[in-house]
């Protein structure tokens, strides 16, 4: 079995970044465009969560079969290359069918849900086989953040118009297609892992540890979301709060990256959910005295909780719990919360729509709590060697800036071999310490 090199090159990480993002751009886009679709021909509630039903079951079975299709490949580049090349030629198929008709908006939805659903499990693979595990959820930030800034500018310019959205959706493909047609030729991009049974993964009480929280999370998310649209859009401008949470999660995808390199993973997952149970619970207790003051201090809670866990949940866990291994089937089950996010939210509207916003809060606050229990019993999946190691080589490098310090400042007395030995002595217990 080939393994990754040791450290993770910066033109392999960039293309990496990139062409995760891109994916990823390309499927909210597409989503962004059926949506609009539906919005233009007036689609019935019925109708929209038929439609974006159609779209995530189409995902979630064509993951499926994606997940052991590829297993048929004998290269992981062939696979991806043909997929995104696939996807170019896709992108312009809205062109070619009445996109006011109702039918054919469900055909589209359910071929591009096919399309994501078939590749999706590969490309988070690729992520996990090409970035060492300490350099992970720093690279996972850097992939949020593209992909929410190009997705926030072409999501202000092209929904309304079917034709601008095929040419940029095409374009998205097309750009992937290149990066990785060059990366494949420079032999950059394919380490084969061993495969996973499903089998495997659902024994694995380390994933359950992480997965049920997640899933407690999204359940949370679905149904505070109607109740924060009602409240919000009363006396503030929703859009403008949007806007703001989400530069506020890209920037903290980014700081949440490199923190979870350096702590690990546990701790800040945690941490996510209670600044997200802290921003439930000011909008039950306070959000009838001061609904901006409120609304801001929640936008921020729930910004830094999004940015920690599009990380954490999306990027980096699954690829550490593979250990090594192929891990195309545990990120395409640890993606399904995320994906499925949208239709839970149609489909739970209707039964929260009611209910007093005070109450579904202060019930979201104790469950987010709930959910955090598994977590403390949840392994670190930052490898404690790793953590360790940087510490050690941190003191290194402080000693070295002390001694470079004091050469500077021209110390008369060399430096004896009594003191080189103390020095040798303390980093030598250092290390005993460690190891």
């Amino acid at each position: 079995m080939n393994t990754p090199p040791n450290g993770t090159k910066k033109t392999t990480a960039i293309a990496n970044i990139i062409i995760v993002a891109n994916a990823f751009i390309w499927y909210l886009i597409a989503f962004n465009m059926i949506r609009g679709s539906l919005s233009n021909i007036n689609a019935t509630t019925h109708e929209t969560l038929l439609i974006i039903g159609i779209n995530t079951g189409a995902i979630v079975i064509s993951g499926l079969i994606g997940s052991f299709l590829f297993d048929k490949f004998k290269s992981r580049s062939k696979f991806l290359f043909y997929w995104i090349a696939i996807g170019a030629i896709l992108s312009i198929l809205p062109l070619g069918l009445e996109i006011s008709n109702l039918m054919h908006i469900t055909i589209i939805s359910f071929i591009f849900g096919v399309y994501f659903g078939i590749g999706m499990p590969a490309t988070m693979g690729q992520h996990a086989i090409t970035t060492k595990i300490e350099e992970r959820a720093k690279f996972g930030g850097f992939a949020f953040l593209i992909i929410g800034m190009i997705f926030s500018v072409t999501g202000l310019i092209i929904f309304d118009n079917i034709i601008i959205s095929c040419i940029i959706l095409g374009l998205v493909r097309v750009s992937g297609l290149v990066i990785f047609y060059f990366l494949r030729k420079e032999g950059k991009t394919v380490y084969e892992k061993e495969n996973v049974k499903y089998t495997t993964i659902l024994s694995n009480r380390s994933f359950f540890f992480y997965f049920i929280p997640w899933c407690m999370f999204t359940l949370v998310n679905y149904m505070a979301m109607p109740i924060q649209t009602s409240i919000f859009s009363t006396e503030l401008n929703i859009n403008t709060l949007m806007a703001a949470e989400y530069v506020i999660t890209a920037i903290f995808a980014v700081i949440s990256g490199f923190i979870a390199d350096k702590i690990g993973r546990k701790r800040l997952a945690i941490i996510g959910f209670i600044m997200l149970g802290i921003g439930y619970a000011v909008n039950g207790l306070f959000s009838g005295s001061n609904i901006f003051l409120t609304s801001i201090i929640y936008i921020v809670a729930d910004g830094i909780a999004w940015g920690i866990f599009y990380v954490l949940f999306i990027f980096t866990i699954w690829g550490d719990l593979a250990n090594e291994k192929a891990a195309d089937k545990i990120y395409f089950l640890g993606v399904l919360p995320y994906v499925s996010s949208y239709f839970m939210q149609l489909l739970l509207h209707p039964y929260l729509a009611g209910i007093q916003k005070e109450m579904i809060f202060s019930f979201a606050s104790v469950f987010l709590f709930l959910a955090v229990l598994p977590l403390i019993y949840a392994p670190e999946t930052l490898p404690e060697k790793i953590m360790k190691d940087r510490d050690l080589r941190s003191y290194i490098e402080k000693a070295k800036k002390k001694a470079a310090q004091d050469a500077e400042k021209g110390a008369k007395k060399p430096i004896t071999k009594n003191k080189k030995e103390d020095e040798y002595q303390e980093a030598k217990k250092l290390a005993e310490k460690y190891y």
